[in-house]
């Protein structure tokens, strides 16, 4: 492995247009997009307090081929025997809810997996992973009485439980700094989703089920570097329905909703996505009688799926922006970006940075 290396040029905005804590802002990248509807950096000026800090690195991309196939110099750890957490040494003392985490929106769906019709990415989830998302969203499906992670129908585009397992599996394998965060989404419109289902699934692949992280609701989350040394590098959320047997689910299953607040889901347009009081609006949030959120989640995907959009959408002024906004509407810190084509954009390049930038605010 190499020394890690940050290959943006950055740009902070002025604290009062910014919570530096939230979200770091940054030079355009050269690629893959630079057009007007990216927008334009503010340059109102002004002092940079609240632990800003600035690192003029020329910017650089591997070539298009290489995504997904070579990890990104972002997202590789020191040589040597140094504590690493999630492609960085400063990740390793941040909390799970400190932590920002580029998330796949359907993550199955793709057109390299076989989704033709709808597909929300180009590139598989596998190779989501290898370019430095550490979030998977999944549709679970009951096809005939069979668990598929498809997108509500059957039979038009579907990833099986076991091999999508025993590929993430071999991925944490290959890169024993990895945490990965799955989110399961009960999809029943084809028959009931039983969660324990899902779990013997999971206990199929050798050494899955014993990378799960079990939490206990009310305790404090653990710091990265805990889950690395322990090996407990597999988080598990689930919603939407389904139901567990007996009322008791699988080790490692927690309700997404008990921890988390998101923001609205249903925007179609870009249009959409800049309209902060639509769009930054908690739409989905703990019960009132609840414990706070732990996680906040920021979609930046339109519906349907739309590739020209998310190039834009995932675009380094655009998503900074988006979650800059976001956060400081809710006072929340941004954990989870949920992605459309991921393969297209900055989306992970920037989650890291920031993760790295939040660390070193916090004096870890």
């Amino acid at each position: 492995m190499v020394a890690i290396g940050l290959v943006v040029t950055w740009q902070l905005l002025p604290a009062e247009d910014i919570v530096a804590k939230y979200i770091p802002q940054f030079e355009e990248p050269m690629s893959p997009y630079t057009g007007p509807e990216a927008g334009i950096p503010s340059s109102d000026g002004g002092d940079i307090d609240n632990g800003g800090i600035s690192i003029d690195d020329p910017p650089s991309q591997n070539p298009s081929d290489d995504i997904g196939v070579v990890v990104p110099s972002f997202m590789k750890c020191p040589e040597g025997d140094e504590e690493c957490c999630n492609g960085s040494t400063d990740n390793c003392k941040l909390r799970v809810d400190e932590m920002m985490f580029g998330l796949v929106h359907n993550a199955m769906s793709s057109e390299e997996g076989g989704f033709y019709i709808g597909a929300n990415h180009n590139l598989g989830l596998e190779k989501a992973l290898v370019a430095g998302y550490r979030g998977l969203s999944l549709d679970v499906c009951n096809c005939g009485g069979v668990l598929q992670f498809c997108h509500n129908i059957c039979d038009y585009g579907e990833r099986m439980p076991n091999e999508v397992f025993t590929n993430a599996v071999q991925f944490l394998d290959d890169y024993p700094s990895e945490v990965i965060v799955l989110l399961f989404e009960a999809s029943g419109d084809q028959g009931p989703i039983v969660w324990n289902d899902l779990y013997t699934e999971m206990t199929n692949v050798n050494g899955f089920a014993d990378m799960i992280y079990e939490h206990k609701y009310g305790d404090n989350w653990p710091i990265m570097g805990d889950l690395v040394k322990l090996n407990k590098r597999i988080i598990v959320f689930y919603f939407n329905g389904g139901s567990c047997t007996d009322k008791e689910c699988p080790p490692g299953f927690s309700y997404f909703f008990n921890y988390a607040s998101e923001t609205e889901y249903q925007s179609t347009s870009l249009d959409d996505l800049q309209n902060v009081e639509y769009s930054c609006k908690i739409t989905r949030t703990t019960q009132p009688d609840a414990l706070p959120a732990n996680f906040f989640v920021v979609n930046n995907f339109v519906t349907p799926p739309d590739r020209e959009a998310s190039k834009v959408a995932n675009a380094k002024t655009f998503v900074s922006d988006r979650l800059t906004k976001c956060a400081n509407v809710n006072n929340l810190r941004p954990n989870f970006v949920y992605t459309d084509f991921w393969s297209e954009g900055v989306t992970s390049q920037l989650v890291q940075y920031a993760n790295q930038q939040y660390a070193q605010q916090l004096g870890q």
